[in-house]
């Protein structure tokens, strides 16, 4: 199976992480006000070991999003401006 989705961020987008303890695995969650919601968790069937290199190649990239949108902030810091006024 394959699937493409575009998520982009707005003012009313929220990130959640439920934590469940030690009775089930966490879901991190997506969400918009206008009803839309991505929802990222692993079925019980995964090993824990992937489940794990999942969310740690996933935290990774976080990281990287995050350096790179701060590198583009430093090198644009206007355009933060720019669309909330066209908004």
């Amino acid at each position: 199976m394959s699937a493409n989705m575009a998520f982009y961020l707005t003012s009313d987008t929220h990130v959640t992480c439920y934590d469940y303890g030690t009775e089930r695995t966490p879901i991190l969650s997506l969400s918009a006000d206008v009803g839309v919601h991505l929802n990222i968790a692993s079925h019980d069937d995964q090993p824990m070991d992937r489940q794990l290199a999942f969310a740690r190649d996933l935290a990774a990239a976080t990281g990287a999003y995050l350096a790179s949108l701060e590198a583009y902030a430093a090198a644009h810091p206007t355009s933060a401006c720019v669309v909330a006024d066209a908004a």
